[in-house]
């Protein structure tokens, strides 16, 4: 929802003063500017991770780790899924559920590809989509009047505009991707969302930020409630005055990411293999490779040999990157499921809410009832300004098997207070059904890095012109795409399910070559031109990132 911090352009003065006054401030900027390391092997147990749709996924791998590809992946999850998606899909011949003869691909598509996919081996950590994507909180929710207000001075307002469409887009594309593919365990649906404020002062503040929004983005539909009507409509209580209420979505994103997986494995069993837990432990360009390979990729399992590596780590970036660090950073987030109340109304999963207060707030959504009628669990999480120093104590951490118990409390006791007396008692079995944290991302300008890396950024040598000059990887006849490189997707700010699959589509079809080509609208992805669809704010290019310093968190604990 929005950004979690307001970022600086620059390091004021004031703020320089704040971090000289600030030992913990110093402190958590130096701890965030540090290579993340790799996944704790032992994290919390996430709800969503339970009863997976496709079992052998879990912790699927080759019975012999493959030693060349054309394309590694290095992460499983949401970016990884679309990455994937959006190359191999390219070379379908027709989708469930496309319409008026749209398919995936032309024949000058198929000429370009010449004869066959590339090879694409993703690696993960530890069992797949264990990351940010199977911790969060399922909501395809964005918030576009703050994201609006938040860019339009830094970008101006019509490219503020244009990246809060961006973000719209995925509340249209994920749900029909879904319903496309039929991949009903995802639960993905469209919702009514409700931010509900405990405060005139915010309250009124977004009231405002929602009529400039109606200026640039008119097809954004957004009401505003003030507070008797809030309250009836939305069965809280007193506590709060007043509401926005809009369409978002939501989805099992654990789920959804498996019914990517099992769908490109079914139709591409030759070109795609799954390696979890198989950690990088290094990145190489080789010096000389008469097959096209240009880089190695190492794992406790063996080496691989490719021409493009793709890092799809979101919070995690820098530790295979270096030139991300101090740019970009992991926090702790927690979440937690919940039974409702016994007098909690019924919805079917149709709604979602977000309690805003201060600087912070809590996000909120309920799955769908179960096939007997039973209500489904609320999924909540939030309370990052509860932590430790107000919150500071989460931010540069990358361990999941942690939990801090202040946000947890906080968590624990929220719902009944703003719902009741619609909540009721407690359900007999209890209120906390599980509760478990996550890595999410933070940057230094607030926006996801996307695309092509340079080498001043990989700290690792140019490519040679061998590595460069052979169109194919040597690992079967035919595939064609752009220069091998490095590439990115990923530093999300906390709102991933409104970024990562439409960035991991634009990389996708970048590595692919095709990002200047007029492709038909297919599932999962727009039609036109990358370069017309994706905003090319997101673009990791040196210059941006040199600006990103995270010394614009210092303005979150001002």
């Amino acid at each position: 929802m929005g950004a979690v911090l307001s970022i600086l352009n620059t390091l004021g003065i004031a703020i320089k003063v704040l971090l000289q006054a600030n030992k913990d401030l110093q402190e958590v900027l130096q701890r965030a500017s540090q290579a993340p390391g790799l996944p704790n092997p032992k994290p919390t147990a996430s709800y969503w991770l339970e009863d997976p749709p496709y079992p052998e996924l879990v912790d699927a791998q080759s019975p012999v780790l493959p030693e060349t590809a054309d394309i590694v992946i290095i992460g499983s999850g949401i970016t990884g899924a679309a990455v994937a998606w959006s190359i191999l899909q390219q070379f379908a011949p027709s989708s469930p559920g496309t319409t008026d003869g749209a398919d995936y691909d032309d024949k000058q598509q198929q000429k370009d590809h010449q004869s066959r996919p590339p090879r694409i081996v993703v690696l993960e950590a530890r069992s797949l989509c264990s990351g940010a994507t199977g911790r969060n909180g399922g909501h395809i929710k964005p918030s576009p009047h703050e994201t609006f207000a938040d860019l339009k001075g830094r970008l101006g307002p019509a490219r503020a505009a244009e990246l809060v469409r961006f973000q719209l887009k995925h509340v249209e594309m994920l749900p029909k991707l879904c319903a496309s593919q039929q991949w009903d365990a995802a639960e993905c649906r469209h919702v009514k969302t409700s931010d509900m404020y405990i405060d005139e002062k915010h309250r009124d503040g977004s009231f405002s930020q929602v009529r400039e929004l109606r200026n640039w983005v008119p097809e954004c539909k957004i009401d505003c409630l003030h507070e008797e009507e809030a309250q009836k409509t939305l069965g809280v209580n007193s506590f709060i005055k007043g509401a926005i209420t809009y369409t978002a979505g939501a989805l099992w994103p654990f789920r959804f990411v498996s019914c990517v997986w099992k769908s490109l494995l079914e139709d591409f069993p030759d070109h795609i293999s799954l390696e979890t837990h198989a950690p990088v432990t290094s990145i190489a360009t080789t010096a000389s490779s008469s097959s096209g390979h240009a880089y190695q990729v190492g794992t406790p399992r063996g080496i691989i040999k490719c021409r493009h590596v793709v890092h799809a780590t979101n919070a995690f970036a820098g530790q295979y990157i270096p030139g991300f660090r101090g740019k970009i950073t992991g926090a702790l987030a927690h979440m937690t499921a919940q039974r409702p109340g016994t007098k909690f109304p019924q919805s079917d999963g149709s709604q979602s809410w977000s309690l805003v207060y201060g600087n912070a707030f809590d996000y909120t959504t309920q799955r769908p009832q179960g096939p007997d009628g039973s209500a489904g669990d609320i999924m909540h999480g939030g309370g990052l300004n509860r932590g430790a120093n107000e919150g500071m104590s989460a931010f540069g951490v990358w361990d999941d098997s942690i939990t801090d118990p202040l946000p947890m409390a906080h968590l624990g006791g929220v719902l009944p207070t703003i719902f009741e007396p619609s909540w009721g008692p407690d359900a007999p079995e209890g209120r906390i059904k599980k509760s478990w944290t996550g890595i999410v991302a933070a940057t230094g300008d607030w926006l996801p890095f996307v695309g092509r890396l340079d080498p001043t950024l990989t700290g690792r040598s140019p490519l040679s012109s061998d590595s460069t000059s052979h169109s194919s990887s040597g690992a079967g006849p035919g595939y064609s795409g752009v220069p091998p490189g490095e590439w990115v997707s990923a530093g999300y700010c906390g709102d991933g399910m409104v970024w990562a699959w439409l960035c991991g589509t634009a990389l996708g079809l970048m590595i692919s070559g095709a990002e200047l080509r007029e492709l038909a609208e297919a599932p999962g992805r727009p039609g036109g031109r990358v370069v017309d669809w994706f905003p090319h704010e997101l673009l990791a290019t040196p210059a941006r990132v040199k600006k990103a310093g995270l010394e614009g968190l210092a303005e979150r604990f001002a």
